[in-house]
């Protein structure tokens, strides 16, 4: 046989295997390395625009940067994962009309409407991210806040503080149940406050305004959340 007709032969069997082939089973795969596909979570960076919230002693360290920093490294751990991410701001504004002046008017406003986009996208869950102030500097630590209305909430509240304290090893604070923060109780999914820190504790303060401690808080989150959704079973904290 020529060596033309050993090529023609040879061109014929590869077109045989690549129609007859069969790829593998590529749902296997994106479970495994998207474990969050098909789930819709909803993150909340607290205050924005007129509204700073807490801010540090010298003045450097401001609740609604924190907050939006460390949110949009959790959207990105989220989005890598598979998740369809639902942010309530992506920058530096609140939710509130222009017409909304007066501090209290305008405040409730904005958390009202946080509240309404949360339920009108309807996701699987909701972190709000805030940052903690007290009038004592010693005080330190992240905690995180659920309402007892939907177990899970409960559950990845646990998981997200047990992440924290793994990951940054720097508080002995449990998940703590109440009724008492409007967006979490309102909102017609499980959803979870994580306080980042004290911005009141001066060393704390300035780990909160570093990149490092921001990405670290936003993978302990996202570990947390994790988790919970890839079916490990938790105890909702006392």
């Amino acid at each position: 046989m020529t060596r033309k007709g050993v090529g023609w032969i040879l061109a014929f069997a590869l077109l045989v295997v690549l129609f007859t082939y069969e790829s593998p089973d590529r749902s296997s795969w994106t479970a495994w390395s998207l474990p969050l596909t098909g789930t819709v979570i909803a993150i909340d960076p607290g205050h924005g625009g007129k509204d700073g919230g807490a801010t540090s002693s010298s003045g450097d360290v401001v609740e609604k940067e924190v907050t939006l920093a460390i949110s949009m490294y959790l959207r990105d751990f989220l989005q890598q994962s598979g998740a369809f991410v639902i942010m309530t701001r992506e920058e530096d504004k609140d939710l509130a009309s222009p017409e909304a002046d007066r501090a209290k008017k305008r405040k409730s406003e904005d958390i009202r409407n946080r509240v309404k986009l949360v339920n009108d996208s309807s996701p699987d869950f909701l972190v709000s991210i805030h940052v903690n102030s007290i009038p004592s500097p010693k005080w330190s630590g992240a905690q995180t806040f659920y309402s007892p209305t939907f177990k899970k909430s409960g559950e990845v509240s646990y998981l997200i503080q047990d992440e924290i304290k793994r990951v940054l090893g720097n508080t002995d604070r449990v998940p703590s149940k109440t009724n008492n923060v409007f967006l979490i109780r309102e909102v017609n999914c499980p959803a979870v406050l994580v306080e980042v820190g004290f911005v009141s504790n001066t060393e704390e303060a300035k780990r909160l305004q570093s990149t490092e401690y921001q990405k670290a808080m936003a993978n302990a989150i996202y570990q947390g959340i994790l988790r919970q959704y890839s079916g490990e079973k938790a105890p909702i904290a006392p």
